[in-house]
C-alpha cells in the first residue's frame, strides 16, 4: 500500500535533483559561451540568448501576479545586466511598489508557478506525457521505446524540447526572490513548531491531505519532466564543453 503522502515525496526528490541539475547547467553553459567567444560580456548575451524564454516567463509571472494582488509595477526590464561590485548577473528585473510580506511573496514564487504550469501544458497537450507514463508503465522497456519513437514524431519535438529546457532553467526563485519569501516561509515554520509544541501533532483533515497530494503531484509531474529534458541537455553540454577544452588545451 502506497504512502498517502507519496506525491509530496516525489515531489522531493525531484525537485533536489532538479535544483543541483540546473547549477550545473548554469555554470557549464557559462564556461562554454566563454570559451566559445573569449569575452564574460558577449558570453553573458549568448547565455541570456539561450535562455530567454525562460526569462520571459518568469519576468511576465512576477508582473502577472503582482497585478491581480494589486502591486503596482513601476519597472519591468529583460535584459542581461551586471550589478554592484560582486557583478552579480540579472537577465531581468521587475520593480513593484511595496505590498504586505504574503503577497510579496506570492509574487517572488510567481516564476515558479509560471514555469511549472507552461511545462505542463507542453507535456500534457503537446508531448502526451499521461499517455506515455501509461505506455510505460503497461509495456515496460518495449514501452520506453515505443514512447521515445511517439516523442520523436511529435511536430516540432526539439523545438518544445528547447523551451522546457529554457523554461526551467529560468523558473525557480532568484536571490532577490527569495529575500521576499523567506521571512514567510521562517514565521510559517515558527508557527508550525509551537502548534506542535503545544497541542502535539495534529490530525490532518483528509480534504486538506488531497488538495496538498493533488498540487505535489502536478508539480512533481512537472518537475520530472524537467529534470528528464535537463538530462538531455546536460549530455550536450557536458560534450561540447568536454570537446571545447581538448581543443583548447585544457
Amino acid at each position: 500500500m502506497s504512502s498517502p503522502w507519496a506525491p509530496l515525496l516525489a515531489l522531493t526528490g525531484t525537485l533536489l535533483p532538479l535544483l543541483l541539475v540546473k547549477r550545473w547547467i548554469t555554470q557549464h553553459l557559462q564556461e562554454l559561451s566563454l570559451r566559445w567567444v573569449g569575452d564574460a560580456d558577449v558570453a553573458l548575451i549568448l547565455y541570456f540568448v539561450a535562455v530567454l524564454p525562460g526569462v520571459v516567463v518568469h519576468e511576465v509571472s512576477h508582473w502577472l501576479i503582482a497585478t491581480l494582488l494589486g502591486g503596482r509595477v513601476r519597472r519591468f526590464s529583460i535584459g542581461p545586466v551586471r550589478k554592484g561590485r560582486s557583478r552579480r548577473v540579472s537577465l531581468g528585473s521587475i520593480q513593484v511598489s511595496k505590498v504586505d510580506p504574503v503577497r510579496a511573496s506570492l509574487i517572488g514564487l510567481a516564476p515558479l508557478l509560471g514555469g511549472t504550469a507552461v511545462i505542463l501544458l507542453i507535456g500534457t497537450l503537446v508531448l502526451g506525457v499521461g499517455d506515455l507514463a501509461e505506455t510505460i508503465t503497461s509495456q515496460g522497456w518495449e514501452g520506453v521505446l515505443a514512447a521515445l519513437s511517439h516523442l520523436l514524431r511529435v511536430p516540432d519535438f526539439w523545438l518544445w524540447l528547447y523551451l522546457i529546457f529554457a523554461i526551467s532553467n529560468a523558473m525557480l526563485p532568484s536571490e532577490s526572490d527569495m529575500a521576499t519569501i523567506r521571512p514567510v516561509l521562517i514565521f510559517l515554520g515558527i508557527v508550525a513548531a509551537v502548534v506542535l509544541v503545544v497541542g502535539g501533532v495534529p490530525t490532518i483533515p483528509p480534504e486538506v491531505v488531497r488538495a496538498v497530494n493533488a498540487i505535489a503531484g502536478y508539480l512533481a509531474t512537472a518537475f520530472a519532466l524537467t529534470l528528464a529534458v535537463d538530462l538531455v541537455f546536460t549530455l550536450v553540454i557536458g560534450l561540447l564543453l568536454w570537446l571545447t577544452r581538448w581543443l583548447q588545451g585544457g
